[in-house]
């Protein structure tokens, strides 16, 4: 029990971690959704971040509750799940950040072309169009495996879907308004997973 409880602080400093680091402590988030609001390129990408944002939150409260022992963790587990939920939780920020990294200048939670925007089709944007995504739900998936209860796994099966909507609307709002983007979605076939999707 106590390697348990250790895997799952390890999880939640690492999320925390990334939060601060990725998110700027939470203000990138706000920042984005602004930038949603006004934006006039797609509303139901502004409704998919608000989604992920609030989602999001509940998940950390929801594990921090569990660890705290003030809501169920409902499902027996062992050490060997948590640990690999905890792996999986790390390997992802760590792949979100290089994702992020080869993206630079074009990154933005929201749909959005920065001025001179280009293709980046480098590194993971090669294999797949949305790479960050699929390191996203990765992510949220080693959540559901350190704390598996039915409140995380509903919160992450929203997630999920959210997910899933974003890269299809980015997708098409890139083919309708990015030069190019419909040759490298001819070249790079799959939005999440290689092979698969």
């Amino acid at each position: 029990m106590a390697h348990l409880n250790f895997y799952r602080w390890i999880t939640l400093v690492s999320i925390f971690i990334w939060i601060i680091i990725y998110w700027q402590a939470g203000r990138k988030v706000f920042v984005d959704i602004r930038a949603a609001v006004y934006s006039k390129a797609s509303r139901l990408d502004l409704i998919l971040l608000i989604v992920l944002s609030l989602c999001s939150f509940m998940v950390l409260v929801t594990c921090l509750f569990g660890i705290l022992k003030l809501l169920p963790i409902v499902f027996i587990q062992n050490s060997v799940m948590v640990f690999m939920g905890m792996l999986l939780i790390i390997s992802s920020i760590i792949g979100m950040f290089a994702c992020r990294h080869y993206l630079g200048k074009f990154w933005t939670a929201e749909i959005n072309l920065a001025e001179s925007h280009k293709i980046i089709d480098t590194g993971p944007y090669r294999i797949v169009r949305h790479p960050i995504y699929t390191f996203a739900i990765l992510m949220y998936l080693g959540m559901g495996m350190a704390f598996l209860s039915p409140w995380t796994g509903l919160l992450i099966g929203l997630i999920v879907a959210a997910y899933f909507l974003k890269t299809k609307e980015e997708d098409n709002y890139l083919q309708q308004n990015l030069a190019g983007y419909r040759d490298y979605v001819s070249r790079v076939r799959h939005r999440l997973l290689p092979g698969l999707w």
